[in-house]
């Protein structure tokens, strides 16, 4: 405390200046955090009077026809009696040839109205069903372009930075609570044009022929998949210091090693015991150790799924579920090359097996393993192996690990629930044809392809934006019928020009759904195989015919001398003395025949006429 009488006063005032700025440097201090914690950004309304224009209409009729008074009818009706009188006086200007009046209180700071914020939003959807969704960044560009085409004014930064601002931005997303940022997952340009109404509706009805054809139950019918699984993991979040810039996590190597599992599962919730493929040549009891009750294995050199390995699995598939002749399961596969091997087929056929494949590039939205069981499989695995590593500090997971590690994790993603979901979500059980919702469908509608796969060159083909069934493209609402500018007219959607030579386009077979294992699809099979073994052959057999060696000749002396141009060309030897080229002395001369093309010693031949040279077997037949 300060002594103010002992005080001159002209020292007296600088010392309260001092106290009374103390005290409000605290003051706005407290002001300050309280408006942080408590004051709301953006002010909430506590009524919503003078906002129901239904309600605002019928007091405006009350006042003009019946001649009330304008605060006995606001007091009637709970209104503010200064809006009402704003209403009446645009509803009488908009007979004269006025504006229609609106009702409710409109920020001065909006950009834009609701319904054009609607039509933008919608717009926004649209661009994410089609795949080809807006970043941040591009939504506010996009903005900006919406408003100056609306001839709408707009703050002055918007103009220097021609974007719209981050706060305006934050606000959208608030006054739209339907619209978030969200990070897509890449999908490929095939899935997304394979996916399309004609292809799942050719693969339900033959889903279909096959169900009323065999009267299949649920416990018979299978979905069959593989799917890969390394040593190396995904580490999940830790708990670290916040700020710092690198954390790491332990895993076995920069690259890990690859092992195949093979998974059936049934439409009431029941899983096949798996097939793992170890990329080994010989395979071993001991691989599998520690794995999934009843799994079995084995091994190629790539650890991929292969004709041969199929065809174990299927034998494995049988002893479990026991199919015969009189009482057939299904299996649903996609179409890879191992599925379609023959004696594969001939198997199936003899023991009861129905095999009907997914539409190409269709297995993300068709089949219930990719749908509901590998996803959280492969979660669970990286939690798994990131429990392995602690347990196990300074080892490094191997290959024989896996059937381990992989134990747990599938009990816990190959549920009866995620099964049975799987089969449901992809409208295989209960058959649900119409499972998919139109803007599923919406990546097919910016390539426009031809969907006729008998003929690619009729002219009558059907693009998929002129099918029967409905665009992805949200329907505008009746108050936007007759707005012409809209956020399409600024940015149009992306549609991709498919001319006529991309059409006619060769190039690989294009798969389709079928039934593998009946007889005209089978035959096509063995056609195809047996061309593909003959064009293999015909390869082969080119490559062991003896090719022309090319020689650089160099001219030396007025003697044709023949250099030898790769060591990698196929040895020769000489006609007379039967040594090879490749034994021959250094600076040793060969000479070639000019007509029969086989090669000599230049000392054999003992020739004087070097440059164009004929042995004497080829003299003797022109004699």
């Amino acid at each position: 405390m300060y002594q103010l009488g002992s005080l001159g006063r002209g020292n007296l005032f600088p010392i309260l200046f001092t106290i009374f700025c103390q005290q409000c440097q605290n003051s706005m201090l407290t002001y300050l955090t309280y408006k942080k914690t408590v004051m709301p950004r953006v002010r909430k309304r506590t009524s919503n009077r003078g906002t129901d224009i239904e309600v605002m209409k019928q007091a405006a009729q009350y006042c003009i026809n019946e001649s009330k008074s304008i605060r006995s009818v606001a007091k009637d009706f709970d209104i503010c009696h200064v809006s009402l009188t704003r209403y009446i006086t645009k509803l009488k200007a908009m007979k004269l040839g006025g504006s229609p009046p609106k009702c409710g209180y409109r920020p001065h700071t909006r950009i834009f109205d609701s319904c054009q914020e609607t039509m933008l939003s919608n717009y926004l959807k649209n661009c994410a069903d089609m795949y080809f969704g807006l970043s941040s960044k591009d939504v506010r560009q996009l903005a900006y372009e919406f408003a100056i085409k609306l001839n709408i004014k707009v703050p002055t930064y918007w103009i220097e930075n021609r974007s719209a601002g981050v706060d305006w931005f934050k606000n959208f997303l608030k006054r739209n609570p339907t619209l978030s940022i969200r990070r897509p997952e890449s999908t490929s340009l095939s899935r997304a044009i394979n996916f399309n109404p004609v292809n799942v509706n050719m693969f339900m009805d033959k889903y279909d022929s096959q169900l009323n054809k065999y009267k299949f139950e649920a416990h018979q019918i299978f979905n069959l998949d593989e799917t890969g699984i390394t040593t190396v993991q995904n580490p999940g979040k830790v708990v670290a210091q916040k700020g710092k810039k690198q954390i790491g996590a332990i895993t076995s190597a920069e690259r890990g090693t690859l092992v195949t599992m093979c998974l059936a599962v049934n439409a009431v919730g029941n899983a096949i015991p798996p097939m793992f493929i170890f990329p080994r040549v010989n395979y071993k009891d001991h691989f599998i150790r520690g794995g999934p009750p009843g799994c079995v294995g084995t091994s190629n050199k790539s650890g991929w799924m292969q004709g041969e390995q199929f065809l174990q699995f299927m034998q494995h598939f049988k002893n479990h579920v026991r199919p015969t002749l009189e009482k057939k399961v299904l299996i649903l596969l996609d179409n890879h090359e191992s599925h379609l091997y023959l004696p594969v087929i001939d198997y199936c056929r003899e023991n009861g097996i129905v095999l009907l494949s997914f539409p190409p590039h269709c297995s993300h939205k068709l089949q219930p393993l990719d749908r509901s069981v590998f996803g959280p499989f492969k979660k669970l695995i990286n939690q798994e192996m990131d429990s392995w590593m602690k347990s196990n500090p300074g080892k490094r997971v191997s290959i024989y690990d896996l059937p381990s590690v992989i134990n747990n994790a599938l009990i816990n993603a190959a549920t009866p629930k995620n099964i049975v979901n799987g089969f449901t979500v992809s409208g295989l059980w209960p058959f649900n044809r119409n499972a998919f919702a139109v803007d599923e469908y919406a990546p097919a509608v910016v390539t426009d392809m031809y969907l006729n796969f008998e003929d690619t060159t009729n002219n009558n083909a059907t693009p998929i934006s002129q099918t029967n069934t409905k665009t992805a493209v949200a329907e505008k609402p009746e108050e936007q019928a007759s707005v012409e500018i809209s956020p399409e007219t600024v940015r149009p959607y992306p549609k991709a020009k498919i001319n006529s030579k991309m059409a006619k386009k060769g190039g690989r077979r294009k798969g389709k759904a079928t039934v593998l294992t009946d007889t005209p699809e089978k035959d096509e099979i063995a056609l195809r195989a047996t061309e593909k073994d003959k064009k293999i052959k015909r390869k082969l057999f080119s490559t062991d015919v003896k090719k022309q060696k090319n020689k650089v000749t160099i001219k030396q002396k007025n003697k044709k001398t023949i250099v030898n141009e790769s060591e990698e060309e196929d040895d020769a030897s000489c006609m007379i003395c039967l040594e090879l080229y490749s034994k021959s002395k250094r600076g040793e001369k060969w000479i070639q025949c000019c007509k029969c093309k086989f090669w000599f010693h230049e000392a054999c031949t003992k020739a004087d006429f070097i440059a164009y040279f004929i042995c004497d077997n080829c003299e003797a037949d022109n004699e």
